[in-house]
């Protein structure tokens, strides 16, 4: 059964795991898409599934004749989880002249760049360069690299498998978000749950559509307002920005300057991430090389795309006010 970060927060607080809570919960607040993304729980090293190629063929036949025989299609995916992680050492004089509330803060510090770096390989990452991608073989592939590539100067392709998944936001003339695809976009999703997209992206779009019923607010459980077009919470992409080297989605895309709109349906049965042990915290307590506390941050995960019509991509956006 599929959990959320905050879910396995309560559960870690519950088993009494303390430290482990709350780097969970500041996994949560620090990544939107993190916070929402589902975790299903396996075991070993990696993770298969099946998911529909085609459904084969129906048809009419006369009286004494035969149908023709044609079954649907599967195919088979797997993903290796991969090991992400980090280490953590605060001087022992620090924790004497501030107090072990100063540990917490470095570790608070820590856990916010894993999440944040957790969340571009997601969308980012790419265990090749190929189509412009910076090539991390230890990584993984993100929604990017597995819908049409588009990486810096290079251009997106709609082609390959996930084809009918890729849409251009305008093919005449290139703009703004168009809204009309925006509504193409999740209409290409089997339960779409949520929408993905830059900040700037996002104000484009409330901007123009400030005074419609589409719009609407609430809050999520860490009492942050969270903005739904269309009855899907709109997850914000980018929040590292660009100093850091992670923007996650910038303007930066499809050899000009771009970014993408992703409508995502996540569940156990679409997009989600696969983990042994969940995120693991470990307190190393003071190190024999140096007078330091140590504590090691790891997650065994991968990202699932389950269903074939899970994950739709809109690219070719551009940083300009959003359109009918």
């Amino acid at each position: 059964m599929a959990v959320s970060l905050y879910q396995s927060a309560l559960i870690a607080q519950n088993n009494g795991e303390f430290k482990k809570a709350g780097i969970l919960q500041t996994f949560a607040q620090a990544s939107p898409l993190l916070a929402a993304m589902p975790l299903v729980s396996i075991a070993g090293n990696s993770y298969a599934w099946t998911r529909e190629a085609n459904l084969g063929s129906v048809g009419f036949r006369a009286v004494n004749g035969s149908l023709s025989e044609a079954a649907g299609a599967v195919e088979t995916r797997s993903v290796a989880l991969k090991i992400i992680g980090g280490d953590l050492d605060v001087d022992n004089f620090l924790i004497q002249a501030h107090g072990p509330q100063t540990r917490s803060a470095h570790e608070t510090m820590k856990a916010t760049l894993l999440a944040q770096t957790v969340a571009y390989q997601i969308i980012k990452g790419s265990t090749t360069a190929a189509g412009g991608a910076t090539a991390d073989a230890n990584g993984f592939d993100g929604l990017q690299a597995r819908y049409g590539g588009g990486f810096s100067t290079t251009a997106v392709v709609d082609g390959g498998e996930n084809a009918d998944q890729i849409i251009q936001n305008l093919t005449t003339n290139s703009g703004g978000l168009s809204i009309s695809k925006l509504d193409e976009l999740i209409q290409s999703v089997d339960n779409p749950t949520h929408i993905l997209m830059g900040k700037k992206v996002k104000v484009w779009l409330t901007n123009y559509l400030r005074n419609s019923s589409s719009i609407s607010t609430s809050r999520d459980e860490f009492g942050r307002i969270i903005t739904s077009y269309a009855g899907l919470p709109i997850l914000e992409a980018d929040v590292l920005g660009t100093s850091s080297g992670l923007q996650q989605l910038g303007f930066n895309e499809n050899n000009d300057s771009s970014t993408s709109v992703y409508c995502l349906s996540l569940s156990d049965m679409g997009l989600h991430m696969v983990q042994n042990g969940g995120v693991q915290v470990r307190d190393l307590g003071e190190q024999d090389s140096k007078p330091v506390h140590r504590t090691r941050v790891e997650w065994y995960c991968n990202v699932v795309d389950a269903h074939p019509r899970c994950v739709a991509r809109l690219y070719d956006v551009q940083d300009v006010a959003a359109q009918a």
